[in-house]
């Protein structure tokens, strides 16, 4: 008998070490897809965060412009 509890990401967390094949198999499908997900997502936070940089870069160039011109 095995006692099921819930976790993150809907995935099943056994105790027990009776497993299935097919309950093994879908425990690492899951952590796969998982696993994909962030790595989308960090691709996706870098873009984000290049792109800001280049607009902060962007602002700070013109900040001293107009500083050098009130000098």
């Amino acid at each position: 008998m095995s006692h099921k509890k819930r976790g993150i990401a809907g995935l099943k967390f056994v105790k027990s070490e009776n497993k299935s094949v097919p309950e093994i198999c879908a425990v690492y499908e899951r952590k796969n897809l998982l696993k994909d997900g962030y790595k989308k997502t960090a691709k996706v936070n870098l873009f984000l965060a290049e792109m800001c940089l280049e607009a902060d870069n962007g602002a700070l160039s013109v900040c001293e412009e107009k500083l050098t011109e009130c000098e």
